[in-house]
């Protein structure tokens, strides 16, 4: 049904002339007879009549009043709506991880949008592997993502790195390490660094390059303990805590003994280094791409304005 028709006939309706609705839609009377007369075949039914000689509305032409107003009116909201529909809806593309901060303040976020922004529509997808890096923010495969930092100190409020613009944290928590009961150290009460002089971490290859980028090694090597660094190609996390603990010595962060049962486990056990706090702070890092546009701003925000209040 053709909108343009629709709003002619309300015209005519009100003026209940033809020749002065013509006038008033700078159209000719001809052309607006037939377009009424367009209306009346496509509904079955007439709308205009002659009474006492003079046009009128028949009944149906008084009822299609009221259903023409309504259809213009929800016609105007959909085209306003779509007109729109680019800057009010946004996907976002984050990487799924075994931590859940992420998922946890990005669905936080999404519900205070919608408190706040009705109109605002954020659609949130998932994946995982290769999405869960940096590499992936770069390549534009991914709109978040969570990075984590390590700090090293005797002091566990030791200051952090400057945060950079795209980023801030959702969570600081103790890494523990995990000791096989094949190790030496499985029965000693208490561990300092140098107690690892020579020993070698077995870490998920996802996080593997984050321990080099952050100098773990030389951390240790200012203790007196020269430590290896290595991985092998686990699947995902449940299949690095379900590997056999032997006499490994592994890292696991705070949020997952309890999610993978490692507290239950008797083949191996977590452990604080008495002498050097290991920290690592989780930032939630942003494209700058997706940062730059207004939905990505207005989720950063949010977000960020959220893990504030955790």
């Amino acid at each position: 049904m053709n909108t343009r028709y629709l709003k002619e006939f309300l015209t005519f309706s009100r003026e209940m002339n033809f020749s002065a609705a013509a006038k008033q839609l700078f159209i000719t009377r001809p052309t607006l007879n037939e377009h009424i007369a367009e209306l009346e075949s496509e509904l079955g039914c007439a709308l205009v009549e002659k009474s006492k000689g003079k046009a009128a509305l028949t009944p149906a032409g008084k009822r299609f009043v009221k259903a023409a107003e309504t259809f213009l009116a929800s016609w105007a909201q959909t085209v306003d709506e779509y007109q729109h529909l680019e800057e009010n809806l946004c996907t976002v593309t984050i990487s799924s991880t075994n931590l859940p901060w992420l998922e946890v303040i990005l669905h936080r976020a999404r519900r205070h949008i919608a408190e706040n922004y009705p109109q605002k529509s954020f659609e949130i997808v998932t994946d995982n592997g290769t999405l869960a890096t940096l590499d992936a923010l770069k390549g534009a495969r991914n709109d978040i993502t969570i990075v984590g930092r390590k700090r090293f100190s005797e002091q566990p409020n030791s200051p952090r790195e400057s945060i950079p613009d795209n980023a801030f944290i959702v969570s600081t928590e103790p890494v523990y390490l995990l000791i096989g009961e094949g190790s030496q150290l499985f029965e000693q009460e208490h561990i300092c660094a140098h107690d690892l002089d020579g020993a070698s971490f077995m870490l998920p290859p996802d996080i593997y390059q984050s321990y080099l980028r952050d100098e773990v090694q030389k951390e240790f090597l200012l203790k007196d303990a020269h430590i290896q660094l290595q991985t092998e190609p686990f699947e995902d996390h449940f299949e690095y805590f379900a590997n056999d603990a032997g006499d490994a010595i592994g890292v696991v962060p705070a949020t997952l003994v309890p999610r993978f049962g490692i507290n239950l486990r008797t083949d191996c056990r977590i452990v604080e280094l008495d002498d050097l706090s290991f920290i690592t702070d989780f930032y939630a890092v942003f494209r700058e791409g997706f940062l730059a546009t207004e939905n990505g701003r207005l989720l950063f925000d949010t977000m960020r304005y959220l893990a504030t209040k955790r």
